[in-house]
């Protein structure tokens, strides 16, 4: 057998095993959903029987709340349903589950049924008495589905992990043999032809060898050597130099091309902010206008004259920064607190909207020297991204700005509260195009790349921790360096 049909059979083997155990992931992933939507079941049958002995106490019946907590009911068989696939279907009647379809589907029709009691209450077909007496009959028939759901879906979940986990066992441990034994076949051809290649004898002795013991892939590999290595002799001195002058082109194209893109990358990136801020006082202007309210369509015009100024200034340090990445001109002393009041300027309207908190801690033994458009960008990236990703369910969202320094470093610390960073994929975070949370902002998914290049750029590190509690950047700048 040719080595190239051991290494197909070998990638087929493989694949067929990643394939079973994904599937099988798959299906034992599906039965621990289908426990969750039976506990949302009875979450929301228990809410639904509250609500229900309310109406008891003498509560007026609020429609609008039953009917939604009914469908939050129904929502859960609605899905049950929809994750069953016809695999599924066979392997619950050959084990005698396949009732708990059943059940998912009585209990959305009396979801529909509870819902229409509540229509014929609204149009007043039904009175209220009646439509207690219904609904206390529906809750004993919801807390009864969960209950008769629950033991079929442990029993078809048990059942795919007695069968599955065996089987992928099992798969494995013929492959790993399998794949052992094609492995020593191709090592032993190897093997082979080192120990012919290492014996001793003329050229003519060793070809003749070689064509009595070699076959397939390796004769075939070992006429291409042969005639490669000939030809690289007679070209060597030819080829070092045409290499080192396409080499040295093509670093040189490589870098103008890596800089054009970062330009353009951090054009497009940092000027959204200013552009989006004055488009919506361009907005005001027009309502302050239309409403006559002179006064604040002119304080709304200067505002965009100050962004205009910022965008300017942005535009020209971005060009600077890519007209010479090394330039050390714009070194100066930085106003640490007026770079983070500016970060915080474009959001101040979703600051007040969200009772966003930030808590700024500016402990510096000497003002920061550093490249101000490098050090701002920086601040404005960690900023707004605390702001955009804030997450809005806790009850006070924050950041932390600290910045503080000591013999040899300056640190900047970012700490926020907000959505965190999933853990698979924080190892993605400095890459380009790279959007966490797109549901909550469109942003272009380049600000952390940007940052990260301005942290290099000052011979810097960043680091970051982040988890559903919240995200912690960590910059440390060299003095050295900056000095």
């Amino acid at each position: 057998m040719k080595i190239s049909t051991k290494l197909l059979v070998i990638v087929i083997l493989t694949l067929a095993e990643i394939s079973l155990t994904l599937w099988s992931v798959f299906e034992i992933s599906k039965g621990a959903k289908f426990h969750q939507l039976n506990s949302l079941h009875l979450k929301y049958s228990a809410v639904f029987s509250e609500q229900v002995d309310k109406l008891n106490s003498g509560y007026q019946i609020d429609t609008d709340m039953l009917r939604h907590t009914i469908e939050q009911i129904r929502q859960q068989p609605t899905e049950c349903l929809a994750q069953v696939n016809i695999l599924n279907e066979i392997i619950m009647k050959q084990i005698g589950t396949y009732h708990a379809l059943g059940i998912c589907e009585q209990d959305i029709i009396e979801s529909n049924n509870a819902l229409a009691i509540l229509d014929k209450f609204d149009n007043k077909e039904i009175d209220e008495e009646s439509a207690i007496v219904e609904l206390k009959n529906y809750v004993l028939i919801f807390n009864e589905n969960s209950s008769l759901f629950e033991k079929p879906i442990a029993d078809t979940v048990s059942f795919v992990m007695r069968t599955m986990i065996p089987m992928v066992i099992f798969i494995s441990l013929f492959n790993i043999i399998f794949i052992g034994y094609m492995s020593r076949s191709i090592s032993g051809s190897i093997r082979g032809l080192i120990s012919l290649m290492s014996s001793e004898g003329n050229n003519d002795e060793l070809e003749r060898k070689i064509d009595q013991n070699v076959s397939g892939e390796l004769k075939e590999l070992l006429d291409v050597t042969k005639e490669r290595l000939t030809n690289e002799i007679m070209m060597n001195e030819v080829n070092e130099k045409l290499e080192a002058v396409v080499t040295a082109r093509t670093r040189s194209l490589e870098k103008a091309n890596s800089e054009l893109e970062q330009f353009a990358y951090r054009t497009s990136h940092d000027l959204k902010a200013p552009l989006t801020s004055t488009k919506g006082l361009a907005r005001f202007i027009i309502q302050d206008i239309e409403g006559g309210q002179l006064e604040n369509a002119k304080d709304d015009a200067s505002k965009i004259v100050e962004q205009m100024g910022k965008l300017e200034s942005l535009v020209e340090g971005i060009l600077s920064l890519s007209a010479a990445n090394s330039d050390v001109e714009n070194i100066k002393a930085l106003d640490i607190r007026k770079l983070i009041d500016e970060s915080k300027e474009p959001y101040s309207g979703d600051l007040e909207s969200m009772n966003f908190k930030v808590v700024e801690s500016i402990q510096l033994e000497s003002p920061m020297i550093s490249e101000e458009v490098r050090v701002k960008q920086i601040i404005d990236n960690l900023v707004s991204n605390a702001i955009k990703y804030a997450d809005k369910a806790k009850e006070q969202p924050c950041v932390n700005i600290s910045v503080y320094d000591d013999l040899d470093n300056y640190y900047l610390d970012v700490e926020d509260n907000g959505l965190g960073i999933p853990e698979h994929r924080q190892n993605e975070v400095f890459q380009m195009f790279k959007r966490f949370h797109p549901t909550v902002n469109k942003g272009s998914g380049l600000g952390m790349s940007i940052i990260k290049k301005h942290v290099d750029s000052l011979n810097g590190s960043i680091e970051m921790k982040s988890s559903e509690k919240g995200t912690k950047f960590s910059v440390v700048i060299p003095r050295e360096i900056t000095e």
